[in-house]
């Protein structure tokens, strides 16, 4: 792995209810972007992530967890915490050393305690959040469920960015709200395709032009010149689409919402994007504050030619046996 300064690393913590996905998500994402040769299982036990006995045991996570990734010009550390509540410190301290957090929500069982323990904490810590609905391949699934729960108890924060389209209770492409362009799935591979034809959207809860007129919304709240060209009508580009999101999200204003299926890997690719446009780098949020050897506070900048500056958010101790 090549070399990456302090401005072009990203700390992502992959916070959520217990079984919403979150190891699975990350198998993906090491694999879909290169990390990995092989797509591990939670219930094979063969998962990057949950590797100690006691996990691959459980088929859960207990600890949190560190792996890494390349995604466009950025070093992508992944954090995969756990979601069991006896476990919750494990979450905290992830989300503690993390930049911004990915909350999964599960498209079966939709949002729950867990989902909201981790919003708490991750806004409390002035952490940007996005939603990544998972399991879209369970027959009981249902995205536009998941995204009005998500939005009714989330509030107007909640954007979605790539949602799917659905006939007849199949997912037959995924749209990207900002790309305003449709993708199919062919043999684990994006190809572009057509937008959802009229008959299509009008039979989806969710019409697609009432989401790009929700996302603009959003976006225009971020700045007064952009507020200006929503309310004369003009669309945004998608360079503004992408820096109002981006912003918004540092400012707490925009929580985005993504959707995938981490075993068949449709919509991992489109998440990768995002991850690489939308979620802030550290070099971009507020100093942190330090302390001397002589107890005295200190900011700390993000900074390639400062000297080394290292968080320790987790102590793993190992018990040596000697016979």
């Amino acid at each position: 792995m090549k070399k990456f300064d302090s401005t072009k690393i990203k700390n992502i913590a992959i916070a959520g209810h217990a079984g919403s996905g979150k190891t699975s998500l990350t198998e993906a994402l090491l694999y879909k972007s290169g990390a990995v040769d092989r797509l591990g299982k939670v219930l094979d036990g063969t998962t990057v992530s949950d590797y100690t006995a006691e996990e691959i045991k459980r088929k859960s996570s207990v600890y949190t967890s560190l792996s890494t990734t390349e995604v466009g010009d950025f070093k992508v550390n992944l954090l995969d915490t756990p979601g069991l509540f006896d476990y919750e410190s494990g979450m905290v301290e992830g989300i503690y050393a993390s930049g911004c957090v990915l909350i999964t929500v599960s498209a079966k069982s939709g949002v729950k305690v867990g989902t909201h323990k981790a919003y708490d904490c991750a806004k409390k810590m002035g952490k940007p959040t996005m939603f990544v609905v998972t399991k879209l391949d369970d027959d009981n699934a249902n995205f536009n469920n998941v995204l009005t729960q998500l939005k009714t108890e989330f509030g107007p924060t909640v954007c979605p960015v790539i949602v799917p389209v659905i006939a007849d209770r199949k997912i037959v492409s995924y749209v990207n709200l900002i790309e305003m362009k449709a993708y199919k799935y062919e043999n684990g591979k994006a190809v572009e395709t057509d937008m959802p034809t009229a008959e299509i959207s009008e039979k989806m809860e969710y019409r697609i032009d009432g989401l790009i007129e929700a996302i603009s919304e959003a976006v225009a709240e971020i700045d007064e010149e952009l507020m200006e060209k929503f309310f004369s009508g003009e669309a945004f580009t998608q360079k503004e689409l992408i820096d109002g999101i981006h912003k918004g999200m540092n400012e707490g204003v925009i929580t985005p919402v993504t959707c995938v299926s981490s075993t068949d890997l449709s919509g991992v690719d489109m998440l990768l994007k995002e991850i690489d446009l939308l979620l802030p780098p550290p070099s971009e949020k507020d100093a942190m504050v330090g302390e001397t050897a002589d107890g005295e506070a200190v900011e700390v900048e993000c900074s390639e030619s400062d000297p080394l500056a290292a968080f320790v958010f987790s102590i793993h101790a190992r018990h040596l046996s000697l016979v």
